[in-house]
């Protein structure tokens, strides 16, 4: 008789893990702990995991390999925190490993919410939408791209509806190079017919473009002054895990390359938080988070300073 479902935990504080047990109570799922990724590569053997949730502090273990490969084996997916106050310098190894598809990088509270969205949304299947990171009630506006000009326009307006706000000229910035980004690659990078074929990746961006019912882009934002979210959705789904995996582990956004990493790289280094939800051949969304409670991670004077990324989860959904 297999073992029902848990989450395992990884981290060598016991106090961070009772704070993590507590967080991730609510799934209603048990909750598996280990000090080190040696007990967690036991712990493997005998559960099955689906989410295993470590600490970056374990990057330096000369098992962390071993124990993605195993946990992603038993059809667990790979969260990585940077609880305990594990140092910053980690993040770049974590992305090049290419196996970590949720890593939050953000102190208590923030983390809380994270770790939890993450978590419910794994759990159930149910990956789709802004909604899950803005307060109850929060009104989200939408428009179907149906021009490939109405991107500057769309832009635009939305800089200025956050500024009437009252929200910061850095976080419509911020917001504007989001949606410009993620509009344009649903707009251009996203087409994929039958053969794999990629077939308006080289039009120029200023150039008009007419999107009939399966071309057209679902643009929509809100703000709940905790985030202001932009979410863009394509009818294509031809974006992989591989890809979104290779464009966040970019070092330098501006080194040689084309197609969907470059806007990826650019939204992700724009936003506090990126999530993509995939459901393959069908449809892509991506929602870019912004913090408006506090300066961007890596500026000197915000709480999050030091942390040298920005959170991510890459969503796929499972067939039902």
């Amino acid at each position: 008789m297999s073992r029902a479902p848990s989450i395992l935990v990884v981290h060598p504080d016991r106090k961070t893990q009772r704070i993590v047990q507590r967080i991730l109570g609510v799934t209603r799922y048990s909750i598996d702990i280990a000090d080190d990724l040696e007990q967690g590569l036991r712990l493997l053997q005998n559960l099955n995991p689906i989410l295993v949730v470590v600490d970056a502090s374990a990057m330096t273990a000369p098992q962390v390999t071993e124990f993605f490969a195993q946990a992603r084996a038993r059809g667990a997916e790979a969260c990585m925190t940077l609880l305990g106050g594990a140092s910053a310098d980690q993040v770049p190894k974590i992305l090049n490993m290419g196996a970590v598809t949720n890593l939050l990088v953000h102190p208590m509270p923030v983390l809380a919410e994270e770790l939890t969205i993450t978590a419910e949304k794994l759990i159930r299947n149910d990956i789709f939408g802004a909604e899950k990171y803005l307060l109850w009630g929060t009104a989200i506006s939408e428009t179907v791209i149906t021009r490939g000009s109405q991107r500057a326009e769309l832009v635009h307006a939305l800089s200025a509806e956050i500024k009437s706000r009252g929200q910061s000229a850095r976080v419509a910035s911020m917001a504007m190079l989001v949606a410009d980004e993620l509009i344009s690659n649903a707009i251009h990078n996203a087409p994929c017919d039958a053969t794999g074929v990629f077939y308006r990746r080289d039009l120029a961006r200023d150039q008009e473009i007419d999107l009939d019912e399966q071309h057209q882009v679902r643009y929509r934002w809100g703000c709940d002054a905790r985030y202001l979210a932009v979410e863009v959705t394509d009818l294509f789904g031809s974006l992989d895990r591989e890809t979104i995996l290779a464009a966040l582990a970019k070092s330098n956004v501006r080194e040689t390359g084309e197609g969907a990493g470059m806007g990826i790289s650019l939204a992700y280094r724009s936003c506090d938080h990126l999530v993509f939800n995939l459901a393959p051949g069908k449809r892509t969304q991506i929602i870019g988070l912004i913090d408006v409670r506090f300066a961007p991670a890596g500026n000197p004077a915000s709480p999050h300073a030091g942390a040298a990324s920005s959170s991510y989860n890459v969503f796929v959904e499972r067939p039902q």
